[in-house]
């Protein structure tokens, strides 16, 4: 029974020994002798007693998959010559990173990794020895499989504390390399989320928004963040929630990625719309999202409109309410909601306290064909001419980048072909 709890005694002995060897006091030859025999002979002890001695000499971790730290350890042990002699393994598709194998030729393909389920293995680091174990439960519901809970314990000697907190260190960096920082997008994983892509962070200067969209967005999400003690002394839940609307194709989830590369969040994507999406469903991701992270809900109105549900979503309106800013809602959580139709939209969803900040990204204006133009051809003169021809608010931003991005090797050829702009301005007014 105790060769099934524990690793094997001799393997202990043996890290005993090397953490012994370097204590001038106690290394000597007689002393180790004892201490082994003594080892020795607390294999035959009944169980309680050496379950009693082991959780002194062992430190124990438990790594669940519910938590980021799950993914570090499973990069990081795809890395390791372990690897090739786990036998009970699960192939997890990586779209975030670099860990895994390449299962295609192309730059964005997804890579492969095979992650242990089963059983237990040592690694060495630091030439330390640590014990992992892996287990994998079903989550059913109403006997209908949704998804597996995993679970990776890490056991080591209480003289290793110090290089397992190393260790840890050293797998985090697997996924997350100081020298590259990301954005992390994350979307839902059956009740659990998970990374989906690693972006790099947003320059702002790329950034072409009317009125300084972007810097009063920025400015309001740091006094925010700042603003946790004020909350809590007048009693009001730290809580923020924006609501950006406006005409598709202008930016309104771009300026919400780079705002969280801005300030070191990752961003937490939802679709409403998601046909397994309850009411208990959403509440729990919303509560266990990662803290810090930016929630984006898109289209909102593409579910409901007024209170009238438009798609087959478990999800009902008051659902949404209670998860938005039920009791559970988690403090300084920041909510962002995009539409294209603002005028579908029920009052109690976008009013103060759910949605206290109102902001509009509309079509482009002359300033941002302007500066869109500079940006694609630094030396271009006389600009004028075009952006005269140009009404205001009637073409998207991404319509004018997908001209600029067509022509973007030949000014010449883009000045000839501006006429396509006009047109379609012309049949937008039409």
């Amino acid at each position: 029974m105790i060769d099934i709890l524990h690793p094997n005694i001799n393997q202990i002995w043996l890290e005993v020994q090397k953490s012994l060897a370097g204590n001038q006091v106690i290394s000597g030859g007689i002393t180790l002798a004892i201490v082994g025999g003594t080892i020795a002979y607390l294999r035959h002890l009944p169980k309680q007693i050496w379950d009693y001695i082991w959780e002194r000499i062992v430190v124990t971790v438990q790594v669940d998959s519910r938590d980021d730290a799950f993914e570090w350890f499973r990069a990081w042990l795809h890395t390791q010559p372990v690897r090739t002699r786990m036998r009970d393994l699960a192939l997890v598709t990586e779209r975030s990173g670099e860990a895994g194998f390449a299962v295609d030729t192309r730059e964005n393909a997804p890579r492969g990794v095979f992650a242990p389920v089963d059983g237990t293995f040592k690694v060495q680091f630091e030439k330390r020895s640590f014990w992992f174990s892996a287990s994998r439960e079903k989550q059913q519901n109403n006997s209908v499989l949704i998804g597996f809970h995993e679970t990776l314990t890490i056991r080591t000697l209480v003289t290793n504390r110090d290089a397992l907190e190393r260790l840890v260190t050293a797998a985090y960096k697997t996924v997350h390399k100081p020298e590259e920082p990301r954005v992390e997008i994350l979307a839902p994983r059956w009740d659990d989320w998970r990374v989906m892509q690693r972006v790099p962070p947003r320059d702002p200067k790329s950034l072409v928004y009317a009125g300084g969209l972007f810097e009063r967005v920025l400015a309001d999400a740091k006094h925010f963040l700042e603003s946790e003690k004020w909350y809590s002394d007048m009693g009001i839940p730290w809580r923020r929630g924006y609501l950006m609307y406006g005409p598709p194709g202008n930016g309104k989830s771009s300026l919400i990625t780079a705002l969280a590369g801005a300030i070191g969040r990752s961003v937490c994507v939802l679709n409403l719309a998601s046909s397994s999406l309850t009411d208990d469903n959403l509440m729990n991701l919303l509560s266990d999202a990662p803290e810090g992270s930016l929630i984006l809900l898109e289209d909102i109105d593409a579910i409901f409109v007024g209170r009238k549900k438009e798609s087959d979503s478990k999800l009902s309106f008051n659902g949404l309410l209670n998860a938005l800013d039920g009791v559970v809602a988690q403090q300084g959580r920041m909510v962002f909601m995009t539409t294209n139709h603002l005028e579908k939209l029920d009052p109690a969803l976008v009013r103060p306290g759910r949605c206290d900040v109102h902001l509009f990204v509309g079509n482009a204006n002359k300033v941002q064909i302007q500066k869109m133009l500079e940006r694609f051809y630094p030396d271009i003169k006389e600009t004028a001419s075009l952006i005269d021809r140009i009404p205001d608010d009637v073409l998207s931003m991404a319509r004018v980048q997908e001209f600029l991005v067509r022509h973007r090797d030949n000014e010449t050829a883009m000045r000839n072909a501006w006429v396509e702009l006009e047109r379609a301005c012309l049949e937008q007014v039409k």
